[in-house]
């Protein structure tokens, strides 16, 4: 599988929480496991006002999609690979 960065903007700062991000990140994985998806990440700045999460997908439209089914906002799905 192809791995996606979902890339969300939080808002000014105190817009969001880290409980809400947290939780967030939880609903969409929650969403993207009955899909067949593997999110396992998040990473999260409430300072700059982005989060990115990173999921196993097909396609970028997969990861649209378990964003639509969560309710939770998103900007931009990239395909990226992954340096170790």
């Amino acid at each position: 599988m192809a791995q996606f960065l979902g890339v969300h903007k939080t808002g000014d700062i105190g817009a969001v929480t880290d409980e809400d991000a947290v939780n967030g990140f939880h609903k969409y994985k929650e969403a993207a496991a009955k899909l067949g998806l593997n999110a396992t990440h998040a990473h999260y700045s409430l300072e700059k006002g982005f989060a990115y999460c990173v999921t196993e997908a097909q396609s970028a439209d997969q990861v649209r999609q378990a964003h639509a089914q969560a309710e939770v906002p998103l900007e931009d799905v990239i395909e990226v690979k992954t340096v170790q």
